[in-house]
């Protein structure tokens, strides 16, 4: 029978991104870390795969009296892999098993936080982003695949208590509005113009990337995707937030939210969001 290895800890989200380190990769295949490290310095790869995937740190080492910097990698699940190749027996087979579960799971865990952000949760109040009255999210539904995609609901109506299901999409954290209507204001104030992907009349193609490099003082991603994602009248209102776009600002292609936008000139849009 294979022995269940335990490696919550090996993985972690820093920035959005799932990494391990060199130091954990030692840990649990039981190597010397100077080893691992020899190990990443000659991997067979590309620079540019290397620059993607690996990335050197220090930290301070207390040896007696003595503090000293000692180097160590952090490494997507990519540069994981790479690293682990070589790494041969049964044992080592079942740590590679257990890791590149645990990346995995840790995936489906970012998934469902830029699904959901801090505010939809169990118990939290809501509303359908079409109005209608205030719901209690009871509980959240996952697919096969672990993510988050309906909530199950409660209110009263005529003194019964009702309950139904709904996709995660339709459903608006009361109080976000607030932080909508900065949003907008902020990508209006920046210059639509200058972000708007889409060629369509009327339709609003934005890159998130695009939109926290060129103004920072957004919200933080999965909460900037999260609310754009509730964006309705009087706001652009969200029909999909996964479009690849075809620019017209520079004919590059780009991953974007999509809105429908209001027939009244941006001027007067703006002015109704300040």
């Amino acid at each position: 029978m294979n022995e269940i290895i335990d490696i919550e800890h090996a993985v972690y989200i820093q920035n959005d991104l799932i990494k391990t380190d060199s130091l954990k990769v030692a840990e649990y295949f039981d190597k010397r870390h100077t080893h691992v490290l020899e190990k990443i310095a000659n991997l067979d790869c590309s620079l540019e795969f290397t620059s993607a995937n690996f990335s050197a740190h220090v930290q301070p080492i207390q040896a007696g009296a003595v503090t000293r910097e000692s180097k160590y990698y952090e490494m997507t699940k990519d540069g994981f892999i790479f690293l682990v190749m070589g790494f041969t027996g049964a044992k080592a087979a079942q740590i590679k098993e257990a890791y590149i579960q645990a990346f995995n799971h840790m995936a489906t865990q970012l998934q469902n936080q830029n699904i959901c952000g801090d505010d939809l949760k169990t118990g939290a109040i809501v509303q359908l982003v079409s109005g209608g009255p205030q719901l209690s999210v009871s509980q959240l539904l996952t697919n096969a695949q672990g993510i988050i995609e309906t909530a199950e609901v409660l209110w009263f109506h005529q003194h019964k208590l009702q309950k139904e299901i709904v996709p995660i999409a339709c459903l608006c954290p009361l109080g976000a509005s607030p932080v909508l209507q900065n949003i907008w204001s902020l990508i209006y104030d920046y210059g639509i113009d200058q972000l708007n992907h889409s060629a369509k009349p009327n339709t609003i193609a934005l890159n998130i990337s695009q939109l926290l490099a060129c103004i920072p003082i957004l919200p933080p991603k999965k909460q900037l995707m999260q609310q754009l994602k509730t964006s309705t009248a009087p706001f652009p209102q969200c029909i999909d937030h996964s479009v690849a776009v075809r620019s017209t600002i520079d004919r590059s292609l780009y991953r974007c939210f999509v809105f429908q936008d209001s027939a009244k000139p941006h001027s007067a849009l703006h002015l109704s969001y300040t």
